[in-house]
């Protein structure tokens, strides 16, 4: 599909939910949003509105549908926020406080990264709460590098058809694929058992005017993501509290049209991060509703159910008569024990 082709949504960025929030709520940032009591700040309550309303999407683990969580993989190239929006993303999810889940820091450009393992983080390490619900699990990996090669794409391609493991180091994917190439990459890998198949991809980059957008990344991603069940894909520019949206509006065209992004699949925010340690850093001891909201206003995008969703496994008349048989199997066993003891 040729992205040219695709017409973007004529109402411009700006005008998408999560951008009416920041315009009217906190165009300028500062201590002053920041409250010891999160109940005393103004969008305490859209909050909790916004989290029952992820709930309401995410569904009931007690219901008879056996609809499994989504997956949703976090994406990007080293240094672009990806850890740093996934402590966000969990924080808005949380009435208690910020806490460093998952660890992250700024190495970007030097070579280093924080994240080396593919790690999964189910609901139970992350939502509080209590309740039944079926939220989110959500996948984090090492920052890709801005190329379009062939090992780039192979091990795209394998994140998203749910092909590696748990704490797998994807550094040993890459290396096994440049020693005996992409092809017998895929053909050993391919076998395995599928883990976790991406349903959504958020694509994590820096709205940082000095460093320049990962072209050919979005490329491979935009090229893998079609390959396997189109599987949605919605994209994040974060920073926006040091660039806010009026100095990097180029950027933000540009970021859009390589992933052919509306803008309900858009987000320009701001993470908790060492940039907004206002107040002493008082978000370590609380959470900030007024952050929070336009993420949740984001996620709750993300999870409004697709037509390509995993669907609900049904209950076959197989099924039925197999427990029906396993429980006569039971009684009659029980009956058997009565009768040899008399």
């Amino acid at each position: 599909m040729d992205r040219s082709k695709i017409k973007i949504e004529r109402d411009v960025w700006e005008n998408s939910i999560v951008e009416q929030f920041y315009n009217r709520e906190c165009p300028n940032f500062t201590h002053k949003n920041v409250h010891e009591n999160m109940k005393d700040d103004p969008n305490y309550d859209e909050k909790i509105k916004l989290i029952e309303k992820c709930q309401e999407l995410g569904g009931d683990t007690n219901s008879t549908c056996k609809k499994p969580p989504l997956n949703i993989a976090i994406i990007g190239t080293p240094g672009g926020g990806k850890s740093s929006l996934l402590n966000t993303i969990f924080a808005s999810f949380s009435t208690d406080c910020w806490k460093e889940l998952v660890s992250f820091g700024s190495h970007g450009g030097g070579g280093k990264q924080i994240t080396t393992e593919f790690t999964s983080y189910k609901k139970d390490s992350y939502y509080k709460p209590v309740g039944d619900h079926r939220m989110p699990t959500f996948l984090d990996m090492p920052g890709f590098e801005d190329d379009q090669s062939k090992e780039t794409l192979a091990l795209l391609e394998m994140v998203f058809t749910g092909r590696i493991k748990e704490q797998e180091k994807m550094i040993e994917l890459e290396k096994y694929a440049i020693k005996y190439g992409v092809h017998a990459l895929l053909t050993k890998y391919n076998k395995r058992v599928c883990h976790r198949p991406v349903d959504r991809i958020i694509v994590v980059c820096t709205s940082n005017l000095d460093e320049n957008l990962p072209t050919n990344f979005l490329n491979a991603v935009w090229e893998a993501a079609r390959k396997h069940r189109g599987i949605p894909v919605y994209g994040v520019l974060t920073c926006r509290d040091r660039y806010p949206p009026d100095t990097v509006k180029d950027k933000i065209k540009e970021f859009r049209n390589l992933l052919a992004l509306p803008q309900c699949r858009f987000a320009h925010i701001i993470n908790y991060c060492d940039a907004i340690q206002v107040s002493g850093g008082v978000h370590r001891d609380t959470i900030i509703p007024s952050l929070d909201v336009p993420v949740l206003q984001f996620m709750k995008q993300v999870l409004n159910p697709r037509q390509e969703d995993p669907t609900p496994e049904p209950v076959s008349i197989m099924d039925i008569l197999s427990i029906f048989a396993f429980i006569f199997a039971v009684v009659a066993f029980v009956y058997i024990l009565v009768i040899s003891n008399h």
